[in-house]
Order: structure tokens, then C-alpha cells, then sequence
């Protein structure tokens, strides 16, 4: 209708880089007189895409791993999947409570919401959940520091211990940062304790970064914010931008225990998408463009803007994430931390997208205002964003509280 907006949703994560950036336009131009479609076969700039992939892991990985190539979030943690229970032998795979991994097959028995898994059951067998690191909503209703990560250690302890039901694990498949569960933040021991007791136990620990990855959180990796190096990382959105372009990159050692063949597909080889992202991983890595460093500190400035407006609001419990992963969590109550009856906040998000603002909310109450613009966005775009998000709450505290 000709309306303008200031898109707090890229994409869902995905135009890390902005939207129909000239970069990656004219890169598709010049792809397009050379070759499009290409099955999952070798040609240079699949190649290309490949050692580029390796160039930019973390830890461990980084230069010593491969990549398997899919076009979808669902399709990359099949991947994961299949490709641990080759590797270890073994049947179970273990995940946390709040986690969205996709809607297909083992990603949909492995993620937790109730909309998502509604009348497809029974599940691939052997997927256990655990608590994720949610300090605002405790599972035995602690307080952090004072808990001691209790929720890290139970699971340690249950995959660790006897008797507890869990015995042939080949897989932890995690969230660094919660998206569809609720941008949840988890406390800085939460990961290390996670991959001390996958590495006990002899787990592969998979980090799943298709929302929090490509530098979305101020890091070109999420978890590189816990010093944890992941035995595999799942990636997506933002590295294919405006194409569909995922996959999984995990170590070389693993080559060889994979059946040859086991894995084909039609589309994850499209040269389009492969130099979609190659350039979106040129222009996310400039060091003058500075896309990252800009998350961090633009970041850090809107959310002390939330921080400030939740010591007044009536109805804002909690603000977390980093860089340009943000998240507002509203509540009936402060106290008790009830959050308001069901559709209540996006009657919310539906008056600010009257107001020109697009936003999705998520969490497991649906009471999660999250806030994940282009990296490109200005300073000037995203704190009006938040100034018109704040105003909507400000004006609809009554019926939220009631």
C-alpha cells in the first residue's frame, strides 16, 4: 500500500547484511550468466563457499572441519543429526526445553513447543529435553548466582550418572542464545558446564546458530561468547541472506565414519545461493564496514534505553541479549511474573506495525517482544523503533495488567 517501515524482524533473522544489498545484487547478476542450478555437485563457487566456511569457524574447526550443504534451518539439523548417530553409533539425541530446531522429522521431535508438534505425534524416539539456562523463569525457581547452575549440572548429572535413563546419547543440539523460546540470554557457566559433561560423557556438542549466528550478537559465531568450541556448528538465515543457503560444518576426523552418499539433495548446490553467501560473508567480515562491532555498541546503547524505561513500566519483567539480539519480556504482574492472558501482546505488535514498526513476539507465553533489525540499520532507525514499541506498551499497560 505504499507504507514505510522499520523492519525490527529481518527477515527473522535473516538479513544480517540488509535487504537486496548492491553487493550481493551484482553478485547474483554475474552468477546468473554463469551458472545457476547445480544439484549438490562440485563447481567453483560451491568450492569457494566450502573453504570460506572453514576460513571463518571458531576454536578447533576453524581450517580442519567440512560442510554439508541444505536450504533450510530443518534441513541443516537433519544433517547434524543423521551425521552424529553415523559418527557415534548410537541412537539419542539431547536438547533443552524452550529450543526450536524446525518442524520436520528429528528437528520437529526435538523442538518444544506445543504449536509446532500438534497432531504429528509420535516423535522419532530418544529425544531427551533438558532446562536451558532461563534465569528469569527458573526451573526450581532460584536465583542466579546464588542457584549455582543448578540447571547445568542436572545435566551433567543425568548424563553422566547411572540409573537416570539416559545411556546412548550421540548428540547435544543447543541454542546459544534461545530464539523462538524466548531470546533467552543463559548465564556465563551455563555452556562450559554443558560441554564439559558432552565431552565426559562422549557427546558431540552441536551449536545451533541459525537465528543467533552471523554476527547477529556482536560475534561471527554466538557461542564464542561462552569460549566454548563446539563439535559442530548448524548454521543458516543470515549467512544465506536473501537465498536459501544452510548447512552443518563439523571436524575433518569425522570424514571418513560417514556413509558416502547418504546425505543427497537437489537444491543445497544452487549457485545463486552459494554466492549469495559468499558475499554476504565478504561484506559481514569488512573490517571497515565493522558490521559486528557496530551490534556490540549500537547494542549495548538500546539496551540501556529498555533497561531504563523497565525501572518505570508496570509491565516489563525483564531485558536481555546482545548486540542486535534483544528481547523485552512482558508481564501482568512484576511480582509474580504471570505474563498476560494469550494474545494480549500481539494485539501489541500488531499496533505497532499500524505505527509503522515491524516486530515478531515469541517466547513460550507469546509474552516476548524480540528486536533483531539488518545489522546494517542506523542508530537513528532502530531507537525509534524502540521509542514507538515503548510508547505502545506505555499506552496499552491497562489491558495488559488486567
Amino acid at each position: 500500500d505504499g507504507n514505510i517501515f522499520i523492519d525490527m524482524t529481518g527477515g527473522l533473522g535473516v538479513n544480517n547484511i540488509g535487504h537486496h544489498h548492491p553487493k550481493v545484487v551484482e553478485a547474483v547478476k554475474r552468477q546468473a550468466d554463469i551458472l545457476m542450478h547445480a544439484l549438490d555437485v562440485v563447481h567453483p563457487t560451491r568450492t569457494a563457499l566450502a573453504m570460506k566456511m572453514a576460513e571463518i569457524m571458531p576454536g578447533r574447526l576453524k581450517n580442519n572441519c567440512f560442510t554439508a550443504f541444505a536450504t533450510s534451518g530443518s534441513g541443516a539439523v537433519e544433517l547434524a543429526v543423521k551425521f552424529a548417530k553415523q559418527i557415534k553409533r548410537k541412537p539419542e539425541i539431547l536438547v533443552f526445553q524452550g529450543a526450536y530446531h524446525g518442524v520436520y522429522g528429528h528437528s520437529n521431535a526435538m523442538t518444544a513447543s506445543y504449536h509446532y508438534r500438534e497432531g504429528y505425534g509420535p516423535f522419532v524416539p530418544g529425544v531427551t529435553f533438558f532446562p536451558y539456562g532461563y534465569c528469569y523463569r527458573c526451573f526450581i525457581g532460584a536465583e542466579y548466582p546464588k542457584c549455582g547452575v543448578a540447571c547445568a549440572h542436572y545435566f551433567d548429572y543425568v548424563v553422566n550418572g547411572p540409573y537416570t535413563g539416559v545411556y546412548e546419547p550421540a548428540i547435544c543440539v543447543g541454542e546459544p542464545i534461545q530464539g523462538e523460546g524466548g531470546y533467552i540470554d543463559p548465564p556465563p557457566e551455563f555452556w562450559p558446564i554443558i560441554k564439559k559433561a558432552c565431552e565426559k560423557a562422549g557427546i558431540l556438542f552441536a551449536s545451533d546458530e541459525i537465528q543467533a549466528g552471523f554476527g547477529r550478537t556482536g560475534k561471527l559465531w554466538a557461542i564464542e561468547h561462552w569460549g566454548v568450541e563446539p563439535d559442530m556448528i548448524i548454521w543458516g538465515k543470515g549467512v544465506g541472506g536473501d537465498q536459501p543457503v544452510t548447512g552443518v560444518t563439523l571436524g575433518r576426523e569425522h570424514y571418513d565414519k560417514l556413509i558416502t552418499g547418504s546425505v543427497p539433495a537437489t537444491f543445497p548446490g544452487n549457485g545463486l545461493a552459494m554466492v549469495t553467501a559468499l558475499t554476504n560473508i565478504e561484506i559481514l567480515t569488512d573490517p571497515e564496514a565493522d558490521l559486528m562491532g557496530r551490534a556490540t555498541r549500537i547494542g549495548e546503547y538500546i539496551k540501556g534505553m529498555l533497561k531504563d524505561a523497565q525501572k518505570d513500566s508496570k509491565v516489563i519483567g525483564d531485558v536481555r541479549g546482545k548486540g542486535f539480539m534483544l528481547s523485552v519480556e512482558v508481564v501482568k504482574d512484576r511480582e509474580t511474573k504471570e505474563p498476560p492472558e494469550q494474545g494480549k501482546c500481539a494485539g501489541v505488535m500488531v499496533k505497532m506495525i499500524q505505527r509503522g514498526v515491524l516486530n515478531f513476539v515469541c517466547g513460550r507465553n507469546g509474552n516476548v517482544f524480540r528486536f533483531m533489525p539488518p545489522l546494517t540499520i542506523t542508530k537513528e532507525y532502530f531507537e525509534k523503533a524502540i521509542r514507538i514499541f515503548l510508547e505502545t506498551l506505555k499506552e496499552e499497560e491497562d489491558n495488559l495488567t488486567r
